[in-house]
Formats: C-alpha cells, structure tokens, sequence
C-alpha cells in the first residue's frame, strides 16, 4: 500500500492535468450546447489509455522500488551500480552518476585510510624497535645487580624521551591550528633543551660551544624543541670524546658535531622514514623516525632543514628559518 501510495502521489500532476483537462472539454461542451455523445465516447476511450498505462508504469514503479529496497540493505560498493534499475529520466541518469562519484570518493578515502594505519603500525614497530633498546639496558643492569642510580636514570630518560616522540608522532598530522607561532630567541631555546642532555654530556665527556646566539626568529615553540632534541641527541649518541658546536647567523642555526659522521650514500635518504642508515644499523640505536618527524615538523614551520657530513669527521645539521614573518600571520 506505501509503494501504491507514493505512485500516486509522484504522478499527481498527470492525474490532475487529466481531471482539468478533460472538465475544460466538458465546459467547451456544454457552452457551445453539443451533443456529449462523442465527448463520453473519448472520454473512456482515454480513461482506459490512462488505466493501462497506470497498471504499466506501476509495474515497472513497483520492481525498480524493490531493486533499491534490496541495495538498501547491503553495504553499498562501486560494484553494486551494476544493480542499480536503469535510468529512464535524465534526473535519474544524473542522481546515478552523482552516486557513482560519491562512491568512487568513498573507495579513495578508505584506500587511504588503510594505507595510513598500515603506515602507523610500520612506524609503531620501528618506536617498538628503539624504545626495547633502553628497556633492555635497564633489564640487565637489573640482572647483573650493578644497579647505579646514575646509568638507570639516564635510560629511564631516554624511555620517556622516546614516548615524547611517539606523542608527537601522534599529532604530527594536525593542521595549522596546532601551530602557534612567536617570537622565540635562540639561546633561551637552545639552552633548555641543552640543559635537558646535560647529564649525557657529562657521561659521555663532551664539550659543548655556544657561540653567538643572540637573535630571534619566528616558530613555534613546541615544534622547534622537538625538532632540536632530535638533532641534539642525534649529536650525542653518535659522538665519543668529541664537540658539539651550536651557533647562530642570521636566520641560520646550525649543530655542528665532531662524531663519526654519515656516510656519502647515506645521505640524500638520512629524512626518510624508517632509514637508519650504517649507523644505525650498526649500533642498533636509530628507529629511523626521529629525523623524519623533525623535516615533518620543519616543513609545518616553513624551515629547511640541511645536512653536511663526512664520515669520522662529524656532522653539521642547519635550520634555515623563513625569513617572511607574514607569510605565517
């Protein structure tokens, strides 16, 4: 009864149109004082036209209602257009097409989805392989009963450092609203996260030159810290008895270390994800993110981030910062 219902009321039109146009005919009759014979004679002629084609087209009203009730109750692919009843108007024709790019929209959006949490548990295992590194020092520091506060403090920091990064992995992928950019000077900013390492410099009996850090540039603060500690650490762990050189010129900051360098092949990749390099590969100390969230990080803040190296000469890591204050305002 709801399908016959809703027939009628989409062909009201026709109906109505039928009802006034045969009442005009009557009138044009009864003024004109006509006989009604050939009237009533024409007027069933098409009253039984007008049923036929009501019991045709309801038919065809009624299969292509059942046909979308079906689809209705399946989950709705890019395949199932193949289902769908054809399309006898041209609104119906374009109803289709617009459903077939929503569609088509749908499958893009879900390829990427899943191509994203493929790449989120690929970056998890590679956290998983850095962060089991610390844990594991401290289980056999544990094992062998050499428990010295100093060594067990210094990998507990590194654990929680490495859930730092994972937390900012996390929101790498936020917009601009994460962003709240400031003028920041340079040494305050260096000198915190510097403070941060100081117990590694002293462990490792590394000296640390600050030259000429006065200056401002505009960043977020969040985000430079970020981008610093992983270029900093980076310097310490892959230094012994050497110098870690940091200054500032112009829009230029630049981390200069005297540790055992990267290799020439190494290079062009060292911001790729989940690429370790010889060295990492090596010391089995490099998950291969820390660089790559950092150019992330960087590209959001319109730095440039470059790297000079040569192999047991040391490192120099550059950030260029923009020079365009309004670009960001």
């Amino acid at each position: 009864m709801r399908v016959l219902m809703s027939f009628l009321y989409e062909r009201r039109v026709i109906y109505g149109m039928y009802v006034i146009f045969w009442g005009l005919i009557a009138l044009t009759f009864y003024l004109y004082e006509l006989q009604f014979s050939p009237f009533w004679d024409s007027f069933l002629f098409t009253v039984f036209t007008l049923v036929v084609y009501s019991f045709v087209s309801y038919y065809r009203y009624f299969r292509k209602q059942k046909q979308l009730a079906l689809l209705a109750t399946k989950d709705l692919q890019l395949s199932s257009l193949i289902f769908l009843p054809r399309a006898e108007t041209m609104t119906e024709k374009t109803y289709q097409e617009v459903l077939r790019l929503v569609l088509e929209n749908k499958n893009q959006q879900q390829e990427v989805l899943q191509q994203k949490q493929k790449e989120i548990l690929d970056d998890f295992g590679l956290w998983l392989h850095q962060i089991k590194t610390p844990v594991a020092a401290l289980d056999l520091l544990i094992q062998s009963g050499q428990l010295d506060p100093r060594t067990m403090k210094n990998e507990v920091f590194k654990i929680n450092d490495y859930l730092q990064m994972i937390l900012n992995y996390m929101r790498q992928n936020l917009d601009q609203a994460d962003l709240v950019f400031q003028q920041l000077a340079i040494d305050k900013i260096i000198k915190s996260v510097v403070k941060k390492y100081a117990t590694f410099f002293s462990q490792k009996n590394l000296s640390l030159q600050l030259e000429n850090l006065t200056g401002v540039v505009y960043s977020d603060q969040k985000w430079l810290v970020f981008i610093l500690e992983q270029i900093i650490f980076n310097a310490i762990k892959y230094t012994e008895n050497g110098v870690i050189r940091i200054f500032f010129t112009e829009n230029q900051l630049t981390i200069e270390d005297s540790g055992i360098g990267i290799r020439a092949e190494d290079l062009p990749r060292v911001f790729e994800k989940g690429y370790t390099g010889m060295n990492g590969r090596e010391q089995q100390r490099a998950s291969g993110l820390g660089l790559y969230l950092s150019q992330q990080a960087a590209e959001k803040l319109g730095c440039r981030i470059y790297i000079e190296s040569e192999v047991r000469k040391g490192t120099k890591v550059t950030i260029v910062f923009p020079t365009e204050i309004a670009a960001f305002e």
